[in-house]
């Protein structure tokens, strides 16, 4: 899977919240090669709260592991040091 592809993903994911592009993400975490599952938490933490529900959903069909949903940081409830993406634009994550 192409990491560019994977963004492209997750922008269409957290900006409109197309379930296909989030599944996308949801099918990367399982991959291989670790710089697409790292493109894929990256995409889904940017999203926030609808990829919680996602992944969720991902966990309980069996498609993602405990393990790979827990890799995930934002959901254990920590802030992100991530840049994110706003509108076109990339900016640093808000710290707490």
């Amino acid at each position: 899977m192409d990491t560019n592809y994977l963004v492209l993903c997750g922008m269409v994911w957290a900006q409109f919240g197309q379930e296909s592009a989030g599944r996308e993400l949801i099918r990367a975490l399982a991959s291989s090669d670790d710089m697409v599952r790292v493109v894929a938490r990256t995409m889904l933490e940017q999203a926030g709260g609808s990829s919680k529900e996602l992944i969720g959903q991902a966990l309980a069909e069996d498609e993602i592991s405990a393990g790979m949903a827990s890799l995930c940081a934002f959901e254990q409830g920590r802030p992100s040091t991530l840049k994110g993406w706003d509108r076109g634009v990339w900016h640093e994550a808000a710290s707490a």
